[in-house]
């Protein structure tokens, strides 16, 4: 029975990409079910960083939010350090599961833009979110057409673009009507429907990984909703890691294309390749990153191939190009890539901010020798090459219930 079976049967819209991540990588389910935090001491809200992104180095945005399907919610917290009293904060009744920055206008300048998993965006402004659907997107929407959850936005330049379940590829220009550029759900050869993930924009067009995986129907039992009340998400992911053996042994297929002009290009991969994350480097070089230690590096002409050292086993899943040197974050901390093997950075994330000294990377990017990290239960710090410098976040912004703080000035 797949993750997607098991919360249709409950009743409950799941979240795709973050359910394959918690099966593909059981070691990681205690970071993705966020099981209580040092950074958010004190608070009954069990939230942790779903998404996040930097503009600069004084501007950054994340998303707090839990794994809970019956009250989706989430905190979009913002910082900018151009201001005395830099932070802010919206919510909305959604599950944010990205966010980045595009121009609101030559006024404003660049704000930030969050997608839910249901397909509403939302763009802030002064501290308010302007909200559109994107039509036929998500589970639980009124208008959702089954194709699914949507995961990645992707701002370039002013279009964006949007990407999930079952191929969906959404594009606007600027604030206009979204448009659909493709959706599938049908299922063949004994798999389920294959859905979009992670994506990267070049330029006018985009790199856009997918993965299609083995379909098993399950029993009547198993789709009895009453069976499944009194199971945890964490007691299920245990069902998960035993029934492994007991599947079918068809593997998962992972592709990546290229689309430009409302046209996909398969690219060429290794066959034995997870990949989690996506980068393009200062130099334009593509960069796929992965379990296992997986780097790929290639083009879009001349296909992709392994670069990385095979004794190295963590899971990559963001990458950034700083002073010269590819840093990566993995699923138990930060490393060097000298070209061939892995590296630890140093000095180490050895903090009192950080839980039992075990970091919880989500992502990491790069602003003029600046590099920013982002941590899924620790929050937010920078790093100049010398030392780490944590952003201290009010402790009222990481409450569920907000009472407000003094306005930007």
């Amino acid at each position: 029975m797949t993750a997607a079976e098991f919360f249709e049967a409950r009743g409950k819209p799941h979240e795709a990409s973050r359910i394959s991540e918690a099966e593909a990588v059981i070691g990681r389910a205690e970071t993705v079910l966020g099981k209580g935090t040092l950074w958010m001491n004190g608070s009954d809200w069990k939230a942790t960083i779903q998404a996040a992104v930097a503009f600069d180095v004084d501007r950054f945005a994340i998303c707090l939010g839990e794994l809970e399907y019956d009250d989706p919610f989430t905190a979009i917290i913002s910082y900018d350090g151009r201001f005395s009293q830099p932070w802010s904060r919206t919510d909305v009744q959604r599950e944010i599961v990205d966010i980045s920055y595009m121009e609101a206008d030559p006024t404003e300048g660049h704000v930030p833009v969050a997608l839910s998993n249901e397909g509403d965006v939302y763009v802030l402004k002064d501290e308010h979110a302007e909200r559109s659907k994107i039509p036929g997107a998500g589970i639980l929407s009124e208008d959702a057409e089954g194709f699914g959850a949507v995961h990645t936005l992707v701002v370039d330049g002013h279009s964006q673009y949007v990407l999930g379940d079952s191929r969906q590829l959404y594009r606007r220009e600027g604030f206009g009507t979204w448009q659909r550029l493709s959706a599938n759900k049908s299922r063949e050869n004994g798999y389920e429907a294959e859905h979009f993930g992670k994506a990267i924009s070049l330029d006018g067009s985009l790199i856009v990984e997918s993965v299609q995986r083995p379909y098993s129907a399950p029993s009547a039992a198993q789709l009895d909703p009453k069976s499944w009340e009194n199971v945890s998400p964490e007691q299920f992911l245990k069902m998960m890691k035993e029934q492994r053996s007991e599947r079918v042994t068809r593997p998962r297929i992972q592709r990546v294309y290229h689309y430009l002009d409302g046209g996909f290009s398969r690219l060429s991969l290794p066959e034995d390749c997870v990949i989690r994350g996506l980068y393009r480097d200062p130099e334009q070089r593509i960069w796929l990153l992965g379990v296992g230690g997986l780097i790929l590096q290639g083009t879009i002409e001349g296909g992709f191939e392994k670069v990385g050292f095979l004794g190295d086993t963590e899971t990559l899943f963001s990458a950034a190009w700083c002073r010269s040197e590819m840093f990566a974050a993995t699923d138990d901390g930060l490393r060097r890539f000298d070209g061939h093997k892995l590296g630890i950075v140093k000095p180490k994330l050895n903090s009192g901010a950080i839980y039992r000294n075990v970091p919880a990377p989500l992502k990491i990017q790069s602003i003029d020798n600046t590099l920013i990290y982002f941590d899924r239960k620790h929050g937010v710090c920078r790093w100049d090459g010398q030392s780490w410098d944590w952003y201290e976040i009010p402790p009222s912004l990481l409450q569920r219930e907000f009472k407000g703080l003094p306005a930007r000035q």
